[in-house]
């Protein structure tokens, strides 16, 4: 397969059964007529009493009384109202309509063509398929609320492939893909993973396969439950997975060859061990960059490239020489350490500092003025560092933090407030 816009069509015996048709059994249900409505008969009034005798004498004869009018026919001797049997008609054509509606369509039709993304309709199930070569998928996620930022700051659904093997593999040519017989499909660049190592490619429609880019599937998945597929370059199915519904930042974790179970301790981009996922949570205190001033109520200091006072964060590198962070991340969520995402080519220079802006409006296309997705909170945050393994390498918790006043890093690492200094 040359061509990720052609059919995955593996050839061998190891390629999973295709979906099935899924038919719904819609028994049509006939409604009864509307009854017609009830004619009612009006009551004549009675005649007056005629005395038994005229009297001899009298005075002239009065004007005999007004004749009472005769019912309308519309509501005697049982006629139906002027009207009715079109209107019965129309209803009869209605019901029908519907019936045939709901035979065409029983899950009901969108108005605008969008639907949310959780209430999409399961994928079909495929037979499960687990190859025995080194290459496999490992960790998958389809409701990412922040475990996981792109490079544009976006948090897309994601996938992970790992070496689980003892020698280098070239993962060009390997394809991901949601069924057998699909059409976008992802097909891996000129990647090598070493013994262990694991390579994340994002599932949110941008297809990117280019060596040495962040790695982006032209399909997303769905949080209610979705297939996943794995070809090797000889088109041949060695891996493959029904996922669940997945709640918010929640993963569908591999245990063993056999095995899968969901899970909120994720591992992005190492192997699913107790080790690896104590290692992102612990602060590495080799690291020659940290934070060294938060400022979460700024009016006048460190003016962004509009002039605009933005909270900040201000990073130091306290080594002789420059500091290459491209990839690291920024947060004020301990729970979501990979909030924000630092671009490519992003260095803090040897002794000096690295303002970010805090703005909430996430820029990232001018190194000298980064704007994080997140804004500060002046009542008090933890901030983390981490990098690009998603280690965090430092961390601060700041408290109360009135106008105009910051929160620094002494030279003996103890933390005080005091006049920003940016």
């Amino acid at each position: 397969m040359t061509d990720n816009n052609r059919p995955v069509r593996p050839q061998s015996s190891g390629q999973p059964s295709r979906f099935g048709d899924l038919n719904d059994s819609r028994p049509a249900q006939r409604g009864a007529a509307p009854a017609g409505n009830r004619a009612y008969a009006s009551q004549r009034p009675a005649a007056s009493p005629r005395p038994a005798q005229r009297p001899a004498a009298q005075a002239p004869r009065p004007a005999a009384n007004p004749r009472p009018k005769a019912a309308p026919q519309g509501v005697s001797g049982g006629r139906l109202p002027r009207g009715f049997v079109p209107l019965l008609g129309v209803c009869v054509a209605i019901i029908a309509l519907g019936l045939v509606l709901q035979g065409l369509m029983p899950g009901g039709f969108s108005l605008g063509g969008t639907q949310d993304k959780a209430e999409r309709p399961v994928a079909a199930q495929v037979s499960e398929i687990h190859g025995e070569g080194p290459v496999r998928l490992n960790e998958i996620m389809s409701a990412n609320g922040g475990v996981l930022v792109d490079a544009n700051g976006a948090t897309p659904d994601w996938i992970e492939v790992a070496n689980i093997g003892n020698r280098p593999v070239n993962l060009q040519g390997y394809i991901l893909a949601k069924s057998a017989k699909a059409g976008n499909v992802f097909v891996f660049p000129d990647v090598i993973l070493q013994a262990g190592e694991c390579a994340i490619v994002y599932a949110d429609s941008t297809l990117q396969a280019e060596l040495g880019e962040e790695l982006h599937a032209p399909f997303r998945l769905s949080s209610g439950g979705d297939v996943l597929m794995l070809f090797n370059t000889a088109d041949v199915a060695v891996d493959t997975v029904n996922i669940p519904a997945l709640a918010e930042n929640e993963a569908y974790v591999r245990r063993d060859r056999n095995s899968w179970a969901k899970d909120t301790r994720t591992t992005p981009g190492l192997l699913n061990t107790d080790e690896n996922y104590q290692a992102m949570t612990s602060v590495v205190q080799s690291a020659n960059v940290q934070l060294g001033e938060i400022v979460a109520s700024n009016t006048q200091y460190g003016l962004d490239e509009n002039g605009v006072a933005q909270d900040y964060v201000l990073l130091r590198n306290t080594s002789g020489a420059d500091v290459d962070i491209s990839g690291w991340y920024l947060s004020d969520n301990p729970q979501l350490p990979r909030l924000w995402k630092f671009p490519s080519g992003v260095v803090v220079p040897a002794g000096g500092t690295l303002l970010v802006h805090c703005s909430g409006m996430n820029r990232l296309d001018n190194p000298a003025h980064l704007h994080t997705g997140f804004r500060l909170s002046s009542e008090g945050e933890t901030i983390t560092l981490s990098n690009a393994n998603g280690q965090p390498v430092d961390t601060a918790t700041y408290d109360l933090l009135r106008t105009d006043t910051a929160y620094i890093r002494g030279s003996d690492g103890s933390w005080s407030v005091g006049t920003p200094t940016a």
